[in-house]
């Protein structure tokens, strides 16, 4: 930082108050920026710096040390696009990128309800495209179909940035500089956000994405040994004055970041990322092994910036993710009720979970990116990028003539900037446990959202066979009663008709002709059950007598048992 920037802002964070300054404005909704120096011996960093004191800071080449790393992190885009110039000025960015880290946020558009068309305007836009189209000798149908799509001209078009990143939610960017290395991703964090409340397309498009709140971010590795990360602001329309649940979902988004700054101050009690101090050493020791892993700190930071575990575990990785316990909420409700509407459950489910594929294929395409950058293409026995860069780091920790080394980087590197062979290795891993825990996740899910969308279709097949079963045994008993009372009913006529030569007939002969005719269709019915297969069969369903004994054998037992008891 220069003199003045460094007497009015310059602040030691290996000291526990301005430690916890700094901590606290990760909380702050009203936290622009905010720039670290550091070594092994010093860290010192300034808070909200304005455009004219962030150029002076950029433009002063006496950093804290020979091998001093710098980090400069921005919140708000949007309100310091003069920053955003000064630092695109400084390390040559194209005129393309500058405009994307510029562009404005998005504004919630009111839906918009058009009322129906009236039959007769159909039918008059109809018959003018029909007139049309035969003189133009033209498919009617495909006139309606172009008459619908909106018409865009080049200058109408909108291609905000944010509009199309939320709309395309695994658009991703590597570009490359003489000066820079710059990724650009969108990050899903898992935290509560409120569903739309309306019904309209727009709200049912965004009810088909993974729940939680897309931020997206530029990512540039400089030459000069400088990280910057510029975050998208996750509330741009919201008041100052955050809700208690907005805070927390904001402490959520800027945990990550917030943990890397902590790697970096004496003041923290524990370290877990080999950043400023080597894992396993000392903090208070000045070694030649601390200064030889501080020349890979601006690629472990660029690393660890990226590098959003949290955010990826809490999402698909862990056990019980949130994934997992819907498809095994639906998966339980289809043994209860098989209903149609799981399978549009599952629908969005997969859509959601596409999304979240695609996403994660684009951070294996990032990383892919830039490990093939690192690798020379013309002659893959040549030394790499991280090869080269070692020795330059090597050579400026010894004093010794660095024209040699620089022209070499250059040579290879004849755009980008290199990364430590300490980064290549966290990034192949991190390729690898995305490739395993995350998209390996995802596709378990999908595979089994399409198990569940068969399984309840046959739980439906098997429910309507079960109805449609009851419908015709109900039918075959109405029949049988039918059968066993159609005897009895001649019978019966018989003994009310008036026969010559016959007085009459007693009480004791209609009953006893009553039962006997009455017993033989009855085992008449049994057997022609049996020879058909149409008895009455426990397997399919119960009948009423049977629930009511049963019922009335266990509210028996239950009360014999409680007399017992009691």
């Amino acid at each position: 930082m220069s003199n003045s920037t460094r007497r009015k802002h310059s602040q030691d964070i290996d000291q526990e108050a301005v430690f916890s300054k700094f901590e606290d404005s990760f909380s702050d909704p009203d936290s622009r920026n905010f720039v670290l120096e550091f070594d092994t011996t010093k860290a010192v960093g300034a808070l909200d710096l304005n455009a004219d004191e962030l150029e002076q800071a950029l433009n002063f080449e006496q950093r804290a040390g020979s091998s001093s790393t710098r980090w400069v992190n921005i919140w708000i885009p949007e309100k310091q696009k003069d920053v955003l110039t000064i630092i695109a000025t400084k390390y040559g960015f194209s005129p393309r990128l500058l405009s994307l880290m510029c562009s404005d946020p998005l504004k919630p558009s009111p839906a918009v309800i058009s009322p129906p068309p009236s039959r007769n305007g159909m039918l008059h836009r109809y018959k003018n495209i029909h007139k049309i189209s035969l003189d133009r000798g033209d498919d009617p149908e495909n006139q309606m179909e172009m008459e619908d799509r909106p018409a865009f001209s080049a200058g109408l078009l909108d291609l905000n940035h944010y509009r199309i990143i939320d709309e395309v939610w695994h658009f991703c960017s590597v570009d490359w500089g003489h000066r820079y290395l710059c990724i650009g991703y969108n990050s899903l964090h898992n935290v509560h956000v409120s569903p739309p409340a309306d019904d309209s397309s727009a709200a049912k498009s965004k009810n088909n994405r993974p729940a939680g709140q897309r931020i997206w971010t530029w990512l540039i590795l400089c030459d000069d040994g400088t990280v910057i990360s510029i975050h998208e602001n996750p509330f741009p329309t919201l008041p100052h004055d955050l809700s208690s649940k907005q805070q927390k979902n904001l402490d959520t988004i800027r945990r990550n970041i917030l943990n890397v700054f902590r790697q970096l101050s004496k003041a923290n009690p524990t370290t877990t990322l080999a950043i400023r101090f080597p894992l396993g050493s000392t903090k208070d020791t000045n070694s030649q092994a601390q200064s030889v892993a501080l020349a890979d700190a601006p690629s472990l930071l660029f690393y660890y910036i990226f590098d959003d575990w949290s955010a990826v575990y809490g999402l698909v990785a862990r056990r019980e993710h949130q994934y997992g316990a819907q498809l095994e909420h639906l998966r339980e409700n289809m043994f209860g009720t098989a209903d149609l509407e799981h399978v549009n459950r599952l629908h969005q489910i997969g859509r959601q979970l596409a999304v979240l594929k695609r996403i994660y294929q684009s951070y294996d395409l990032i990383i892919e990116r830039i490990l093939d950058r690192q690798k020379p293409i013309e002659n893959p026995t040549a030394p790499t990028a991280a090869t080269l860069q070692g020795l330059r780091n090597r050579l400026h920790d010894s004093g010794d003539d660095l024209t040699q080394s620089n022209s070499a980087v250059k040579e290879f590197m004849a755009i980008g900037v290199p990364l430590a062979s300490v980064a290549i290795v966290r990034f192949e891993r991190l390729k690898d446990r995305i490739r395993l825990y995350a998209l390996s996740e995802i596709q378990e899910c999908l595979d089994e959202k399409e198990q569940l969308v068969f399984l309840n279709f046959n739980l439906i097949a098997i429910k309507e066979s079960r109805a449609v079963d009851r419908l015709t045994r109900i039918t075959i008993l109405l029949a049988k009663f039918t059968i066993l009372f159609l005897p009895v009913s001649l019978m019966t006529a018989y003994f009310s008709t008036q026969v010559e030569g016959v007085d009459g007939y007693t009480v004791k002969q209609f009953w006893t002709a009553f039962a006997v005719i009455f017993g033989i269709s009855f085992l008449f019915l049994i057997v022609f059950g049996k020879l058909s297969g149409t008895l009455e069969s426990k397997s399919i369903y119960r009948s009423l007598t049977e629930t009511f004994y049963d019922a009335s054998k266990a509210a028996f037992k239950a009360r014999k048992n409680k007399r017992k008891g009691g």
